[in-house]
């Protein structure tokens, strides 16, 4: 009879698909243990001394890896307290700073940016040092509208990188007119930009484990377990070889030094609308459109885009031949991944510039297949 009952159900099961994956659903212990494997062998392939990633689940940390070592003699290991310079991350810092100083009349995002004392020169500059933010052609064959020295470029459109030909018509990714933002702020406030980044940003949501640049005398341990960086060298046996430390002033464009811990909870004070409110969030994570009428793929410092169905806001982090890093949020699932390494191996081409594809990232593909699934 037992024989009969067993035969039957698998029967069902075989006809059934839908009935295996109820009878046996994959756990997010499953999910997480598969992640787990998955950047052991990522960070071997892409020669990542030390690697740290976290998964964010609903306010709650629900896996944070610490991987390899800190220094080329494997005497350091990697802890959860381990930092990096997170380079363009900081650009989601940027935005909730600024759309705050908006709201609380410090500023206005409509005011001209090009008022900018040295921003002649470094317009000139800028257009004719044959630097692609300039304007000019793709390796893809692209072709880049050039900066009109001469024209009214706001503070939101330099926030929402829109400042290539005729100013908000089209996004183009300008990491160097972006940075400008902190200084138009200090030479129209009265303050520096790391006072500005503190009260909007670090003070609400407690994150005294994020130093605002270098030069942060109260995050000063935080500095202490900064990962140092390397490059690629082919020449090495190892492939490695000690690089030169990056521009570690805090700037609009980059600055934020911070453990994969630390983002994990900025991300969760982000959600519980402890930094900034949830309509001033929504702002911030909602993009206008181009001249045709087409969502562009960037908002107020984030980069917003669908994958089968789900929206993502995220910014990668990237100091050639130095550090890489990532910020994905599903916010609509209350899922966020951080992952921060001392090589640039975690950067993947995700045409960035003049675009949102996150999903050519492998490690965020990973992620988003395991833990945010598919179309809904």
């Amino acid at each position: 009879m037992r024989a009969i009952i067993y035969y039957l159900l698998l029967t069902t099961l075989a006809f059934n698909p839908q009935s295996v994956a109820e009878v046996n659903p994959e756990t997010i212990d499953d999910k997480i243990e598969k992640f787990q494997t998955y950047i052991k062998d990522f960070r071997r392939q892409n020669l990542i001394p030390s690697l740290s990633v976290a998964i964010v689940k609903n306010g709650d940390v629900i896996m944070l890896e610490s991987i390899g070592f800190q220094d080329h003699d494997a005497e350091e290991s990697t802890t959860e307290d381990t930092s990096y310079l997170v380079a363009s991350i900081t650009k989601t810092f940027t935005g909730i700073t600024l759309l705050a100083m908006d709201a609380d009349g410090h500023i206005d995002l409509d005011a001209d940016f090009t008022t900018l004392s040295d921003w002649d020169r470094r317009c000139q500059w800028l257009t004719t040092s044959d630097s692609i933010f300039g304007g000019g052609i793709l390796d893809n064959g692209v072709q880049v509208a050039e900066v009109q020295c001469g024209q009214v470029i706001t503070l939101r459109h330099v926030l929402q990188h829109q400042v290539q030909g005729e100013p908000g018509s089209s996004f183009f990714y300008n990491p160097i007119v972006f940075g400008r933002l902190s200084n138009w702020v200090e030479e129209n406030t009265g303050h520096n930009w790391r006072y500005w980044v503190n009260k909007y940003v670090i003070q609400p949501g407690k994150l005294y484990d994020i130093a605002t640049g270098w030069r942060d005398e109260k995050a000063s341990s935080v500095l202490t377990h900064l990962a140092p960086p390397f490059r690629h060298a082919p020449e090495k046996s190892d492939g490695l070889d000690n690089a030169i430390m990056p521009n570690t002033e805090l700037n609009a464009s980059s600055g934020i030094i911070a453990s994969a811990k630390a983002l994990a909870r900025y991300s969760i004070a982000l959600d519980e609308g402890r930094i900034i409110s949830e309509p001033l969030r929504e702002k911030m994570w909602s993009p206008s459109t181009d001249t045709n009428g087409q969502p562009m793929p960037y908002a107020y410092g984030w980069f917003v885009q669908q994958w089968q169905g789900h929206k993502l806001v995220w910014h990668g982090g990237w100091w050639p031949d130095a550090y890489a890093g990532l910020l994905l949020k599903a916010p609509e699932e209350g899922l966020t991944l951080v992952a921060l390494g001392n090589t640039d191996g975690l950067r993947h081409e995700v045409n960035s510039l003049t675009g949102a594809h996150i999903e050519k990232n492998p490690l965020a593909l990973k992620f988003l297949e395991l833990f945010v699934g598919g179309t809904q």
